[in-house]
């Protein structure tokens, strides 16, 4: 079998995975501060904004025709300056982006799990663990989240269920009660994270064979992962109320160790560690698997792997100080959305553009 072919299932599973990632843990709060009662709507806001940009997706996928998204560059821009971009472009935002989550990562477990644990420790442990995975190859991915995938729908609907008897439905109420403004506002917090970074999936347009299997795969999991970005909003508003989810760094996290039925059924946020771990470690996959393959192409190197460890070793270095503490979390997220806007609407657009004007030229 080939190492880098990918079923239209198992690139589903693993962007389901890849989306619900570090959203599902650290977005709530942001929302629910801005939206209040009105976050769910929210999410319902952001899944229909990424649906409206599904298509230049979609249109991009079926000028590249099979081909890798580098190679595609190259192609529009030529060998040089398409290199130059490629390269600038994979530093800029996918290992960016694995930075920030494995960050993210240190922050979550070594603040609410295991306290005592160094960061360093946590960082190592999890790129262990990737870097076996991404060495494998895109079908070794793609046959782990395949396997995988099932604790996640699981695990969501068993908390989902226990919740309920918790839920004040009132605190939902009233709808709309600051306007249509900062609903809007809430759901670009959504739409830049992790829903603009479906352009990324285009690196992997050419393991999955046509863009056909690849729209499928991004329909699926957008889907799939709006829901659960609802659904998730509504738990923790009707259950901690807006005013207490809005002061909690993970409300997400905390709501869950709410849960207490009989005195029996209880210390249920481990179910979410483990399904956020999951999801989690497919999504620095995601971002690896690019990063050096990336690196790999505008290299010309034959083997990409050789990369694997380097790249690691940087961004272990640079995940400890690319922001000081959580509290500035509030501040980053009030930047990312207009970043996320230039690699997830601007960079697409204008190669979009770049391939119908060099499709015209060619009739």
């Amino acid at each position: 079998m080939n190492k880098q072919k990918l079923t239209a299932r198992q690139a589903t599973f693993w962007f389901v995975m890849y989306q619900v990632g570090s959203a599902y843990l650290i977005l709530p709060t942001s929302i629910i501060k801005i939206a209040k009662q009105d976050a769910w709507l929210s999410a319902l806001v952001s899944l229909a904004m990424n649906f409206l940009l599904i298509p230049l997706y979609v249109a991009l996928a079926n000028q590249m025709k099979g081909k890798p998204l580098v190679a595609y560059i190259e192609a529009l821009l030529g060998k040089w300056i398409g290199r130059c971009f490629t390269f600038l472009f994979i530093l800029s935002v996918p290992f960016l982006i694995f930075i920030l989550t494995l960050r993210n990562i240190g922050d979550f477990i070594s603040t609410s799990i295991m306290p005592e644990t160094p960061e360093e420790a946590i960082y190592a442990l999890m790129l262990i663990a990737v870097y076996c995975v991404v060495r494998g190859g895109a079908a070794v991915i793609g046959r782990s989240a395949e396997t995988l995938f099932v604790v996640i729908p699981l695990l969501f609907l068993m908390v989902s269920i226990l919740l309920l008897p918790g839920a004040e439905f009132k605190h939902l109420l009233p709808v709309f009660e600051f306007g249509w403004r900062p609903i809007v506002r809430a759901s670009f917090l959504l739409l830049s994270f992790p829903f603009l970074e479906t352009f990324l999936f285009l690196f992997l347009l050419s393991n999955l064979g046509s863009s056909d299997i690849w729209k499928k795969a991004v329909v699926r999991s957008s889907l799939f992962s709006g829901f659960v970005c609802v659904v998730m909003l509504l738990m923790v508003t009707a259950v901690l109320g807006q005013s207490v989810a809005s002061d909690l760094t993970y409300s997400s996290y905390s709501v869950v160790r709410s849960i207490n039925i009989g005195d029996f059924i209880q210390r249920f946020e481990i179910a979410i560690a483990i399904n956020w771990y999951i999801s989690i470690f497919f999504r620095l996959a995601l971002l690896l698997y690019i990063t050096v393959h990336g690196l790999g192409s505008v290299f010309r190197l034959q083997d990409a792997s050789s990369l694997l460890i380097p790249v690691m070793l940087i961004a272990l270095i640079m995940a400890h100080s690319i922001w000081p503490n959580t509290t500035y979390l509030v501040e980053f997220f009030q930047v990312w959305p207009l970043y996320a806007m230039i690699f997830g609407v601007a960079v697409p657009l204008v190669l979009w553009l770049l391939g119908r004007m060099k499709q015209s030229r060619s009739h």
